[in-house]
């Protein structure tokens, strides 16, 4: 990912499979993230600026 930590990945026990059609540069998303990079992250890691939280009801 892009925060260059040994952890910042998501795909050491899963897989994830592109449509077939799928072309380099196109953009990717992966959804159902939000409690992965919220909880993972800290305040100004690496420089980025902390994530804004949402709760949905």
């Amino acid at each position: 990912g892009p925060t260059c930590d040994s952890m910042d990945i998501l795909y050491e026990k899963n897989t994830y499979d592109m449509p077939a059609g799928t072309k380099i540069g196109e953009r990717a998303y992966i959804l159902t993230t939000g409690a992965y990079t919220q909880s993972y992250s800290s305040i100004y890691f690496n420089g980025f600026p902390p994530l804004a939280a949402f709760v949905l009801k």
